[in-house]
């Protein structure tokens, strides 16, 4: 019993850790590139309210043309799988129970990562759908907001943003960043979220693009210490390769590996000590 909560206890200090670095990494991100941020929603408004808005309707009725069964079940099912729940608490849940069974401290990392860009980000837009009231395509009442009054109506006044974008889109752009190529296909599937969600009438263009704007932002406000850490690894990794290399070619004097090795530690990165530590994870 004693070994267990020892382990226990262990457990949740590493997991606090991590909630509380990716936190600090969200607040340096915003402090750092507040008005990029700024300049990016102001741009993200203005296409939505100057070229999708008044082609909400036209853009769904495209997307739905011509109208498929098998895509119609497929989009269900995608809208389903790709809310916070099934998506991110349980995808991330899943990724960090593997990583921790194989000792991956790095993916433990990534994931909790994740989840707190998706539970920030969806704050924020549950904020502006609780507020705003924005009729989704399917409530066949007129297309506008609605404010509180409409709120109070019920789900069907919670269109603007997109909450199923927001959050997967958020996970899957800290996944990209951290992981590098191999996160494409979390971020393809945070993609058909976004149409799912709108092949389905739950909601328009303009929700999705404020709603995956919302969701980018956040991920990358978690994600982008991550890239960094995953770089200087990567650089580690090659100087240990190179080291190794120069090694071998000392064995061999004059022989075809020292030529290799030279070259190969001419391309690699000097790490320093500080580098080495803040790395550390």
């Amino acid at each position: 019993m004693t070994l267990f909560r020892t382990q226990a206890a262990r457990l949740i200090r590493s997991i606090w850790h991590d909630v509380r670095w990716s936190w600090r990494s969200t607040e340096r991100f915003f402090n750092r590139f507040r008005y990029p941020i700024l300049l990016g929603l102001a741009a993200v408004l203005s296409i939505a309210i100057w070229i999708l808005h008044p082609n909400d309707r036209t853009i769904l009725d495209t997307i739905r043309d011509p109208e498929n069964p098998k895509f119609d079940r497929l989009a269900g099912k995608v809208g389903q799988w790709g809310d916070f729940l099934s998506l991110n608490l349980l995808g991330v849940l899943l990724v960090w129970s593997a990583a921790a069974l194989g000792r991956a401290r790095w993916v433990q990392r990534v994931a909790v990562a994740a989840l707190v860009s998706a539970i920030l980000s969806g704050v924020v837009c549950n904020v502006f759908r609780f507020t705003l009231g924005r009729a989704r395509p399917h409530a066949r009442v007129e297309d506008r907001f609605y404010g509180l009054p409409g709120v109070v109506k019920g789900w069907r006044y919670h269109g603007f943003p997109s909450g199923h974008t927001t959050t997967a889109v958020a996970g899957a752009s800290t996944f990209g960043l951290a992981v590098g190529p191999a996160g494409a296909a979390v971020i393809a599937l945070s993609g058909s979220v976004a149409w799912a969600r709108m092949y389905k009438r739950q909601h328009y263009p303009t929700d999705v693009l404020v709603g995956a704007y919302l969701g980018l932002v956040y991920g990358l406000a978690t994600g982008w210490r991550l890239r960094k850490i995953r770089l200087r690894l990567d650089r580690m990794k090659r100087a240990r390769r190179a080291s190794r290399l120069r090694e071998t070619s000392r064995s061999i004097q004059g022989g075809p590996i020292a030529s290799v090795a030279e070259i190969f530690c001419e391309e690699s990165t000097t790490v320093s000590s500080t580098q080495v530590d803040r790395a550390t994870l």
